[in-house]
């Protein structure tokens, strides 16, 4: 069986600690609609055969207490840069207001360094065992072009992501044949796959692939209902699975 597989599931939780709701501008409807919205909603059920077989990371928390996809120096991260959506959002997404105040920022980053810690040492654990580990970094966007930056963007069916030395092309052509039925992006609309930071642009034993799985393909048009398609694309990653183990 190949188990130098390693997933990551980064934005399917929704939890924000008790202690820190206080610190959140937005009233208690609005922040919960930006939660859910912004969530990964059901990725952890669409992929939950790979996470069974291979072991990973889900995070529980919602990508606005902490977001583990993005950079740790808010001075390499683009989106902290642009909108203030650094591995800490500032700014409510859907919104476009100041979503909380920054006080305790220092305090969340121990959230942030220890799931890349979990991260790195689960990496570790694999390349010692097999010489070789690939993440399959678990996505999915929405369908809706207010959510984008860019209101013209490409939105594909499936998103495709990777960095061209951290690539495992074997796996991204599993990934293309199961869905070949679909319009099928290539690093778009979302581009790379995380690489845990203990090994970025260091060790090319450690590859990653990201699968971005557009809402509208398994959600009713409120982003929040599982649609009659869920299992269909569940059995797809499922199919996956059977390629690779």
């Amino acid at each position: 069986m190949n188990n130098h597989y390693l997933i990551h599931l980064p934005h399917s939780g929704t939890n924000v600690p008790s202690e820190y709701l206080s610190d959140y501008l937005l009233p208690r409807d609005k922040l919960e609609e930006n939660i859910y919205q912004y969530c990964d909603l059901y990725t952890d059920e669409l992929f939950s055969s790979l996470l069974e077989n291979f072991g990973g990371i889900k995070s529980s928390y919602s990508r606005l207490f902490f977001d583990p996809e993005r950079f740790g120096d808010d001075g390499q991260e683009d989106m902290y840069k642009k909108y203030k959506l650094g591995w800490f959002y500032e700014n409510a997404i859907l919104c476009k207001t100041p979503l909380r105040k920054t006080n305790n920022k220092n305090s969340i980053r121990k959230y942030f360094d220890d799931h890349h810690k979990e991260l790195n040492n689960k990496t570790k654990q694999k390349l010692d065992l097999y010489d070789k580990c690939t993440i399959i970094d678990c996505h999915s966007f929405s369908n809706e072009r207010y959510w984008f930056h860019d209101k013209d963007i490409y939105l594909p069916d499936i998103c495709i992501g990777f960095e061209e030395n951290h690539a495992d092309y074997e796996l991204i052509e599993i990934i293309k044949d199961e869905f070949k039925e679909y319009d099928i992006g290539i690093n778009t609309p979302y581009l790379g796959s995380l690489v845990p930071t203990d090994y970025w642009q260091k060790d090319f034993r450690v590859k990653s692939v990201m699968i971005e799985i557009n809402k509208k393909l398994y959600l009713e048009s409120d982003n929040l209902t599982k649609s009659d398609n869920f299992y269909l694309i569940k059995q797809k990653i499922e199919n996956i699975l059977e390629k690779i183990r």
